[in-house]
């Protein structure tokens, strides 16, 4: 069993992972940074550079906020890269371009190390309360061997293939999640223009063809329109559709519905509302009522 787990960014998915796996006996430990200074008072290791971090993990999950922070921590003069080793597996659960996970895999593959696309849905709430889903991919050996560590962050950790498919599946899953917050944010406003009660809408549609996942979690956040706290900031998908937009790019796609909703996550920074729940789409459409 792998023991030090080395995590490259302590945010939402870093530091829930943490916070499971330490009283499980796994030695975790992360790159000493002002926001990581108080890792140790919960029972965590710091070093002083990425590089150190790796020669002393058996595994280092890698969950950084941005292609920028993770070529920084991963080719920078004490980065990473120089401190693999042979043994030691690097578990991607990034949210990049596709493209950016191939480069990441390209690079540990002129090292001892060997690394596995495994990113995860869900937010905090939604891991704790043991729904999130991790999806593995790569050499399948290598994804067992880690599995049930991954496990006890997300009991639905699945393989699903070749080194790449994780993160393809996660950016449909994004881009779903995100078409499908705006049209419930759409539909309950089209409800209530024609003089629908909230309660009754979410009583009837939930259980309906035109209910979801998506219906369960966000309806009763729009009837109550309570946008903080919440558990998927809709920063979350401001960053990541913009990713799986640039993907579609890519592909050639049309993607109509991927531009509309895009477009609509770009209002709601433009509104300084990044913070607020994703529902809260809903009160941007709301203001662009004519009638």
């Amino acid at each position: 069993m792998a023991e030090k787990v080395g995590i490259l960014g302590l945010g939402l998915i870093g530091g829930i992972a943490a916070e499971i796996l330490m009283p499980e006996g796994y030695e975790c430990a992360a790159v000493r940074r002002p926001s990581t200074e108080s890792f140790p008072d919960t029972g965590g290791k710091l070093f002083n550079t990425a590089r150190e971090l790796a020669e002393w993990a058996d595994v280092v999950i890698s969950a950084l906020p941005s292609t920028e922070a993770s070529r920084t921590a991963l080719e920078g003069p004490d980065g990473l890269l120089l401190g693999a080793h042979e043994g030691l597996t690097i578990i991607e659960m990034n949210t990049f371009p596709v493209g950016e996970k191939e480069r990441v895999r390209d690079q540990v593959g002129e090292t001892p190390a060997e690394i596995i696309d495994c990113p995860l849905s869900g937010t905090q709430p939604i891991i704790r309360a043991g729904k999130g889903v991790i999806m593995m991919s790569g050499d399948e050996a290598i994804c067992e061997s880690v599995k049930p560590m991954l496990e006890l962050v997300c009991p639905k950790t699945f393989y699903v293939g070749e080194y790449g498919t994780g993160i393809k599946l996660k950016l449909m899953i994004n881009f779903m999640v995100g078409a499908n917050t705006v049209a419930l944010a759409e539909g309950m406003l089209f409800g209530a223009q024609m003089g629908l009660d909230p309660e009754l809408m979410i009583d009837i549609v939930g259980p309906s063809a035109a209910g979801s996942t998506v219906f369960g979690m966000r309806a009763g956040i729009i009837k109550d329109r309570v946008w903080q706290p919440c558990a998927g900031p809709s920063k979350l998908l401001w960053k990541d559709l913009d990713i799986v937009q640039e993907q579609a790019d890519t592909l050639g796609l049309s993607a109509p519905l991927l531009r509309i909703c895009n477009d609509y996550y770009k209002k709601i920074e433009k509104a300084g509302r990044l913070e607020d729940e994703c529902a809260v789409v809903y009160e941007i459409l709301e203001s662009e009522i004519t009638a």
